[in-house]
């Protein structure tokens, strides 16, 4: 098993260093070259470690397999951040209704830093921040993906690796 996460995080390693190079990113504040500090991670973060890490891991699951709906924010149908939202919403924290307003108002995380709860985001557009996912622990995030609605997705896969944008903190 440790074998398997060494290989996991050199995996992701190699991807999120190759994902900026000397190509800026648009975070929501400015242009900032971020896909490359992620080469710095020196962990892949466990799972949860808290009673509301634990109660946010447990809203995460009642999502899984909810289908996509663009706007929508309920179990009949949600979007990304709507997913984001109402995880978030059901440990008793509010957060911003939108990807880019949920990059904007959270804690920037150095990739040394990353932890479970922490809301990574993506440019899938080409044009700034256009999906977000929560961060699962070693090397996994949840998010809803268009094509199959709420999931568990690896952060080694390279469609994700070459997008990440910046990751963001809304837990203490």
């Amino acid at each position: 098993m440790k074998n398997m996460q060494c290989f996991l995080l050199s995996a992701v390693t190699a991807l999120l260093l190759s994902s900026c190079g000397t190509t800026p990113v648009y975070r929501g504040d400015g242009i900032h070259c971020s896909g490359g500090n992620w080469s710095e991670i020196t962990s892949s973060g466990g799972g949860p470690r808290t009673s509301t890490d634990n109660s946010m891991m447990n809203e995460i699951e009642s999502w899984m397999g909810t289908p996509y709906v663009y706007g929508g924010e309920s179990h009949s149908g949600v979007d990304c951040s709507g997913f984001t939202r109402a995880v978030f919403s059901a440990v008793n924290i509010e957060i911003p209704r939108t990807a880019s307003q949920q990059s904007a108002a959270s804690e920037v995380v150095t990739p040394s830093n990353l932890q479970f709860g922490d809301l990574i985001f993506f440019n899938t557009s080409g044009s700034g921040i256009s999906h977000v996912g929560i961060y699962i622990g070693n090397g996994f995030f949840a998010h809803a993906s268009s094509s199959r609605g709420v999931v568990r997705e690896s952060l080694s896969k390279e469609y994700y690796a070459e997008r990440i944008v910046t990751v963001g903190r809304f837990l203490e």
